[in-house]
């Protein structure tokens, strides 16, 4: 969850720096979109990195019971 909270936050900042550099005008609830699009990535972006850790866990399993076997 802490992941989470912190990918959260760094999609926020980007995700506000980049609306106030290209779409600062063009939508009154700004800030409503710009939490949407930062949790919508901030869930992607936990999700992929949740895999990696469990693609690694997986590795060092495959290691050990090859080297069990030898």
């Amino acid at each position: 969850m802490k992941e989470f909270i912190g990918i959260f936050l760094a999609c926020v900042v980007i995700c506000s720096i980049f609306s106030f550099f290209f779409l600062g005008l063009i939508v009154e609830s700004i800030w409503a979109l710009i939490i949407l699009i930062a949790f919508v990535l901030s869930v992607f972006i936990t999700v992929f990195v949740k895999q990696e850790s469990r693609i690694e866990e997986l590795e060092k399993k495959v290691e050990k019971l090859l080297d069990k076997q030898e």
